[in-house]
């Protein structure tokens, strides 16, 4: 198979880089971090060629012709300082499909990974040429927030026909912009508006920070309240899993020879549990950036300061007070809201049942094979028929049977009518009796 070399030389006069050795260019090569696509997208024009893809920037063609001389010795390339915006680095036309010299802007399209086109309003097809991730990894709450549209006009940010796009906060053209290629306007933006993208992302430093921070300087915020500042974009909900402003108890010793940072009246905020990447890659295995995690299971990060066992110790399934009063904080364990929020029945849950089990058991496959399958249809009519003759609910979960199928996890009076049915017994069996718990699947003579 033959191998050519092909340097894509993308000559940009505006452009002044820092010089490298005796002359300024800048090699992005195939397996450059962030890159890695760069044959996939040269192959929307060069489909059928062998070539081995580079792309060359320079601003003048003394660059151009070193780093070409340096890709024939095959030696590395010298590295120019990159300009805060790369994409004044790049030809026009790798972006567009006509000359913006010679074309209103309104009737500008723009290239797309499949070869076709695409006006201002779906740019982001074109920018996921370079950037395929950018949409999985910009929040969602852009498009939710109700009060996005008139944030984005008071800051001064472009719209397409009333809705944002990749260009409304990010800056294609200009030489010397903020991080991550945004506008100026939307560091005004990021400052006010809920729903600028914070989280691992450099240019989201501006939401709760009067300047870019510097390592090894003093961090300061707009918002001196750890919990405010939080709360400005996540709003509601968070006190049904864990409170702030509250202090360390003797239900809560392990807290106390943690390292959790504290309010100055030593009580919890948001910070305490969550600790923000600030400009970093948000890790999937740890989405809320817990403390210390990674975590295998969420009730992991709650010992670190509610003891396992004895006094203060965590349990889901206390869900009803001496008094009779139902513990709706336990609930959210496993469901995404309390009860009374939703319909019976319909209460979403926060993972697949078996994983919220597993998270605190793990008892293996039992009683002695795996029982954790889709239920088969003449199986499913057994069990249908037996929940109908005997009154009693063996719940599957997406026609898989799950640990729940048998055991019911609520204490008892947490639940009502057949749903309570083994709430509070001896391993929470749904049916009267071990003996009895193959019944309805199996029938009694299978």
């Amino acid at each position: 198979m033959r191998t050519l070399l092909a340097v894509v030389c993308l000559a940009v006069a505006c452009w002044s880089p820092a010089r490298a050795g005796p002359v300024a260019y800048r090699l992005v090569e195939p397996s450059d971090p962030a890159h890695d696509l760069l044959p996939k997208t040269c192959r929307v024009c060069h489909k059928d060629e062998n070539f081995r893809f580079f792309v060359v920037v320079s601003p003048d063609d003394e660059g151009l012709e070193a780093a070409r001389s340096r890709l024939e010795a095959g030696a590395p390339a010298a590295v120019a300082q990159r300009p805060k915006n790369p994409h004044t680095g790049i030809a026009c036309l790798f972006c567009h499909l006509q000359d913006p010299n010679q074309t209103p802007p309104e009737t500008m399209t723009f290239r797309t990974l499949d070869g076709g086109a695409v006006g201002r309003g779906e740019v982001a097809s074109a920018c996921g040429l370079c950037h395929p991730e950018a949409a999985v990894r910009h929040p969602t709450v852009l498009a939710e927030a109700a009060d996005a549209t008139a944030d984005f006009e008071s800051a001064g940010l472009p719209l397409v026909d009333g809705k944002a796009t990749c260009a409304t906060c990010h800056d294609m053209h200009e030489q010397d912009v903020g991080p991550a290629v945004v506008r100026k306007a939307y560091l005004v933006f990021a400052a006010k508006s809920r729903a600028s993208f914070v989280h691992g992302n450099r240019a989201g430093c501006r939401a709760c920070h009067p300047g870019e921070p510097e390592p090894g300087t003093e961090v300061v915020f707009l918002d001196p309240d750890a919990t405010a500042r939080c709360v400005r974009c996540h709003t509601g909900g968070h006190e049904e899993i864990h409170p702030v402003g509250v202090a360390s108890s003797e239900r809560t010793f392990p807290m106390d020879f943690q390292d959790f940072p504290l309010d100055d009246k030593g009580r919890l905020t948001c910070s305490t549990c969550h600790d923000e990447v600030c400009a970093g890659d948000i890790d999937p295995k740890n989405p809320r950036f817990l403390r210390g995690g990674p975590y295998v299971t969420p009730t992991d990060f709650c010992y670190q300061c509610h003891p396992r066992a004895g006094e203060g110790a965590l349990n889901p399934h206390d869900q009803v007070t001496d008094d009779g009063r139902l513990v709706s904080t336990s609930c959210v364990f496993c469901h995404r809201r309390r009860p009374g929020e939703e319909g019976p029945g319909t209460l979403e849950f926060l993972h697949s049942p078996v994983e919220l089990c597993m998270g605190c058991h793990d008892p293996g496959p039992h009683p002695t094979v795996n029982h954790l399958v889709e239920m088969p249809e003449p199986m499913l009519k057994k069990l249908r028929a037996y929940e109908e003759r005997h009154r009693v609910r063996l719940p599957l979960h997406e026609d898989q049977v799950v640990c729940t199928t048998c055991h019911n996890p609520h204490e008892k009076g947490a639940v009502k009518g057949e749903a309570a049915l083994g709430a509070g017994e001896e391993k929470g069996w749904r049916v009267p009796s071990f003996a009895e718990l193959c019944t309805p699947c199996h029938a009694r003579y299978d």
